[in-house]
């Protein structure tokens, strides 16, 4: 998932892109844009979507099978992070398993359990690391 600032970056640069005013995909790409803003704030946090990553920042991040580690943040840039579409990826492959995706953050800690295909639903929250 984009963070905010680099949505910023790309509306400034479809505003300010001369190529794409021209043949009036400025409008598209910024209505995009403020689409996805406005979706991101409307989501509830109960389940994640497929295109978030398994990622924290600071804090720990995880995917697990049956409790054993398959997938760990580690301090991974941005592009090599695991998004839970490619857990999905895994756990279709074994969906009998116990297939779970722990995010402890700084001030916040949730974790998700997979109950059914494509469906990472939140069964525990906490208070995190501080």
């Amino acid at each position: 998932m984009a963070t905010t600032t680099e949505l910023d970056e790309l509306e400034t640069r479809a505003t300010n892109d001369v190529s794409l005013s021209s043949s009036g995909l400025d409008r598209v790409i910024v209505a995009v844009i403020q689409r996805t803003r406005w979706h991101w704030t409307a989501m509830s946090d109960q389940y994640l979507s497929p295109e978030s990553a398994i990622a924290v920042g600071l804090g720990y991040a995880a995917l697990t099978r049956d409790g054993s580690p398959v997938f760990e943040e580690n301090g991974k840039r941005h592009c090599d992070l695991m998004k839970v579409a490619q857990a999905e990826e895994l756990a279709l492959r074994e969906p009998d398993r116990d297939w779970r995706i722990h995010l402890i953050a700084q001030r916040e800690n949730r974790h998700y359990r997979r109950s059914g295909p494509g469906v990472w639903e939140l069964y525990e929250r906490g208070y995190g690391l501080s």
